[in-house]
């Protein structure tokens, strides 16, 4: 799992180090939303209205095949901002701090920040609390103070409101934002800070700037600008074809939603547990609500966007999603699982250059007649500092004024139309790798694989860098940044590698079966992603020593993608499957650096 090719290791070091001598740094925003899968348009969303991050991918690579490491916040935070995997941070929860629990590991802020770079943060990067140390792990990551918004305070506080105008802690949570604590949202506040950030840099010297931007939507609770349920009306909003508790899964698989099921809406559901699902309609309004408060965070990532491209040309941008989030797949929500839903990811890299153009407005060369209107509903609730010349020609007002979405240029019809050619690239990556693909770029000293036992190595990564592809697919966006030669068509890895620990076989609530303390978890869920397959065996764990026990498997799952996409049928006990299953098993043992015991 952590092994380079050789040959590439080499390019790769040479690469950088003339661009390091060069002294020719970039600058780097990091672009980080929380609980957010793939439901972008492109990534092939047709239903999903995210036109700042797709005009984002069109100037740039998206991965089609990322995977986060666990599908929780912490550890998987804590995971790609030190490039280790979670039984090398040895944080599966939120109630330790990796430097002194498992090790003094340098972070992706700090490596720019000791190579020359000012770094900051805004909004949630690395998971607040314990995790990183109540500081956001200052003072080693960070140049200045990380920004936190003040009505995040608020974010399980009752200010949701029903229709007797009653306030609640819902998941489904549309608001008038002038009503709300402090007269704004989290991510307003966030974007704001920023953005001010930006501007008055661009008064100031030629130093570097590490920019990470941490965005809490779609995070639960779904509260969003009610107006952008506009989008979505809800006899519009699709159902998964998979909404069926799955046939074959075993009982530690599942993830009973216990998050969810402590919210006054859904507790007046009277859902049974652990397996009982939503009624279809209030499944809708949990669609809607997360669909609405993407395009929320993808309004507010177009004003980031275009401060950036005002301001510093030629800015690496990288955008990801922290993990995934269940929709109603499999009748479950929440991440909390290994599921292809909780693990993949959106991963873009960018080069955002000042010919880029954010928003498209070439219709016919016309304006559009929205750009008067852009304030009523898209781009209201931020100061608008930067001339916004770009327009957004999906929507249409009528005679009367109100303001409708645009069908013909939804989704794949949306990229046609515009000529959104998305550079794509289908070859199995993780979130670890992002650490070591970034400093490449910027021409930085090259990470370093780790060893086998990395515990007193502040400086290693376990994931792999993607440059390679990049320049690859994109041998002009960063041609500037690294120079390496690079052999097309060559696999950075062959497996992508997530994992989930339980408290025990079955679902509960005590202890929490989604979210177990280290103390709790007595087993643990190693998931392998191969081009084909996911193969996923439980075992016992040693919450002690942190060692699985690899003699007995206590349950198995085995989805073939090719004729399942969904991860519906569990195949590992059909006999047609045992050659693969066993071929996987002994893939999966020595990715791990385990002596085959199959």
């Amino acid at each position: 799992m952590t092994s380079f090719y050789s040959s590439y290791f080499l390019l790769l070091l040479a690469g950088t180090h003339n661009a390091y001598n060069t002294g020719s740094h970039p600058n780097i925003l990091l672009i980080i939303l929380d609980d957010l899968r793939p439901t972008l348009g492109c990534y092939g969303d047709t239903y999903a209205v995210t036109p700042n991050i797709d005009a984002l991918a069109q100037h740039g690579v998206l991965f089609t095949k990322a995977y986060a490491q666990q599908a929780l916040c912490g550890p998987s935070r804590t995971s790609f901002l030190t490039s280790r995997r979670p039984d090398t941070t040895k944080l599966y929860d939120v109630h330790s701090y990796w430097r002194t629990h498992a090790g003094n590991f340098t972070t992706l802020p700090q490596y720019f920040k000791n190579h020359g770079y000012h770094t900051v943060s805004f909004g949630k990067v690395f998971h607040p609390g314990i995790v990183s140390n109540h500081t956001d792990d200052q003072p080693y990551s960070w140049s200045e103070d990380p920004y936190h918004p003040p009505s995040q305070k608020f974010k399980n506080a009752p200010v949701c409101p029903d229709s007797d105008g009653s306030l609640h802690t819902n998941i489904y949570c549309p608001v008038e934002v002038e009503k709300q604590p402090g007269k704004s949202l989290p991510d307003i506040e966030t974007t704001r800070a920023a953005v001010k950030w930006l501007e008055n840099r661009s008064l100031m010297g030629n130093q570097p700037f590490f920019m990470a931007v941490g965005f809490h939507k779609p995070h639960i609770p779904l509260k969003f600008p009610k107006r952008f349920t506009d989008f979505y009306p809800i006899d519009t909003v699709p159902m998964p074809p998979d909404d069926d508790y799955s046939k074959g899964l075993p009982s530690v698989a599942w993830n009973p939603w216990n998050d969810l099921r402590r919210r006054d809406d859904i507790k007046r559901l009277n859902v049974s547990f652990p397996y009982g699902p939503i009624p279809k309609f209030y499944a809708r309004y949990i669609r809607q609500g997360y669909y609405a408060a993407t395009t929320y965070v993808d309004s507010l990532i177009g004003h980031l966007l275009a401060t950036v491209k005002s301001h510093f040309a030629d800015t690496i941008v990288a955008l990801l999603g922290d993990h995934g989030w269940s929709l109603g797949e499999h009748q479950e929500w929440s991440k909390f699982s290994n599921f292809e839903v909780a693990t993949r990811v959106p991963f873009i890299i960018s080069k955002l250059q000042s010919s880029v153009d954010l928003i498209s407005d070439k219709a016919n060369g016309k304006n559009s007649i929205y750009e008067i209107k852009r304030e009523k509903l898209y781009m209201n609730n931020v100061n608008e500092s930067v001339n916004h010349n770009k327009i957004f020609p999906f929507l249409f007002v009528s005679e009367s004024g109100d303001i409708h979405f645009n069908t013909k240029y939804k989704g794949r019809t949306f990229d046609k139309e515009y000529n959104y050619n998305f550079s794509s690239h289908e070859d199995l990556v993780e979130l670890v790798d992002l650490f070591p693909t970034l400093v490449d770029l910027v021409g930085l000293p090259a990470i370093p694989p780790c060893p086998d036992y990395s515990q007193h190595v502040e400086i290693c990564s376990e994931g792999n860098s993607l440059a390679p592809l990049l320049n690859t697919k994109l041998p002009n966006a960063f041609e500037n940044t690294f120079r390496s030669k690079v052999l097309s068509g060559t696999e950075i890895k062959k497996a992508s590698f997530s994992q989930y620990p339980r408290p025990g076989l079955e679902p509960s609530v005590t202890p929490d079966s989604d979210q177990p303390r280290m103390s709790e978890t007595r087993i643990m869920g190693y998931s392998m992603r191969t081009h084909r397959f996911r193969y996923t065996a439980w075992l016992k764990f040693d919450n002690i020593t942190y060692k699985p026990d690899w003699s007995e498997i206590l349950a198995e799952e085995l989805y073939d993608h090719k004729y399942d996409d969904g991860e519906d049928h569990n195949v590992c006990h059909k006999k047609s499957y045992q050659f693969q299953k066993k071929h996987l098993l002994k893939q999966l043992f020595h990715s791990l650096g385990i002596n085959s015991l199959v």
